[in-house]
């Protein structure tokens, strides 16, 4: 007497069946993992993306790109663990397990992603702490936010060993699958791009909306030969914040983000022109609020520890700070940089800025120097002739 398998859609009974040990069943298994992180990852950066791949920012993409690559091996690991095992139990546990993983993948990779790009953009910024995450204390605040990307894949665990029963059975014998198991794979990916991108929009991550207010302020700005204090396009953009630096942003530029604090929805863009100029702008709470020239502190702050000589009366935003160890090593090194070195930019990644300097005889040095508010010094070494 043939043996019949209850109906059971939810495949609750914890036996294997046959067709789960099938090669094409662990196939779909990895396949339709690999399509769920996929969805979570766009679902998380695809619209940032869009919209960064539209502005003339720098070293903004890579970090989206990790992301997005976290989420699909994540997916597609899990994919194939669980249609491997085959059990429904297992399968549920391990698909929201993945849910809480990928919150926090999409909660942390605006600053560690973002930070290890920097490092390998360029090896001297490997080690530091770039984007530094502030949200201490907040992993358990981001998986309480993602309950609903939880939610959604811990269903899909409880009907994938149904959903890929049904799609194994539209393999045919060259291993190749009809339209219609492509749409039953197809099918919740709406779902879970939904669910991740409701996600998205309540953390806070504020960067790609400050890069699009100052690229569409520095434009406006540069062809305006007026008082930018008279002028008010009524499109929410306050133009005044740009009078301080409005001799400096002629020709094309780049921009970059300086530094991130969603705390207070604060975020600094640097902006560089091809002419020379070097300016910050602060977006706090997609409000554009002031720019200003960027280099006094690094170039005639710096010069003032090198040298000893008090900084000019009046000279605005040229304040310096330096840790004690490092105002003693520069000190003892003043004679030979000279009273007139050459200081120079070397590179920058967020707010982390190498300097040269160079006295008259050849004699340079290096110098780390971090942070916005404060900007300090924090550390100096000599180079090699």
């Amino acid at each position: 007497m043939a043996q019949t398998r209850s109906v059971d859609p939810f495949n609750l009974d914890l036996s294997a069946d046959e067709t789960e040990k099938l090669p094409a069943y662990r196939r779909m298994g990895l396949l339709n993992g690999l399509l769920i992180g996929l969805a979570l990852g766009l679902g998380a950066w695809g619209l940032e993306a869009w919209r960064v791949s539209q502005l003339p920012v720098r070293g903004y993409m890579p970090s989206l790109l990790l992301g997005l690559g976290l989420m699909i091996i994540l997916g597609g690991f899990v994919g194939w663990l669980t249609s491997r095992i085959a059990l429904t139990p297992v399968a549920v546990v391990l698909w929201a397990l993945t849910g809480v993983l990928g919150i926090l993948i999409m909660g942390y990779t605006p600053y560690y992603g973002r930070t290890l790009m920097a490092w390998v953009a360029d090896w001297r910024f490997r080690g530091r702490d770039v984007y530094p995450y502030v949200l201490e204390g907040s992993s358990t605040g981001l998986v309480l936010g993602g309950l609903l990307i939880i939610l959604v894949l811990a269903v899909l665990g409880l009907l994938q060993s149904y959903r890929l029963e049904n799609i194994t059975s539209e393999v045919n014998h060259k291993g190749r699958l009809s339209r219609r198991g492509w749409v039953s794979l197809l099918v919740p990916l709406p779902l879970v791009f939904l669910a991740s991108l409701v996600t998205q929009s309540v953390m806070a991550n504020p960067t790609a909306p400050a890069v699009e207010i100052v690229n569409r302020a520095i434009p406006v700005a540069q062809s305006y030969d007026g008082d930018l204090r008279d002028l008010d396009l009524g499109d929410g953009i306050s133009y005044i914040a740009l009078r301080p630096v409005q001799g400096m942003i002629d020709g094309d530029y780049t921009l970059s983000i300086v530094d991130v604090n969603p705390l207070n929805s604060t975020v600094v863009v640097r902006a560089e022109f091809s002419e020379g100029g070097w300016v910050y702008c602060r977006v706090i709470n997609g409000q554009l609020t002031f720019c200003d020239d960027a280099s006094p502190a690094y170039t005639r702050g710096l010069r003032s520890l090198v040298t000893g000589e008090p900084l000019p009366d009046g000279c605005r935003g040229c304040g310096l700070q330096s840790l004690d160890e490092v105002s003693v090593w520069l000190a003892q090194r003043r004679d030979r940089l000279g009273n007139s070195p050459i200081i120079e930019r070397v590179a920058q990644e967020g707010s982390h800025v190498l300097m040269s300097v160079t006295g008259d005889d050849g004699y340079a040095i290096e110098c780390w120097i971090e942070g916005v508010a404060p900007i300090q010094v924090t550390g100096c070494r000599e180079v090699a002739g």
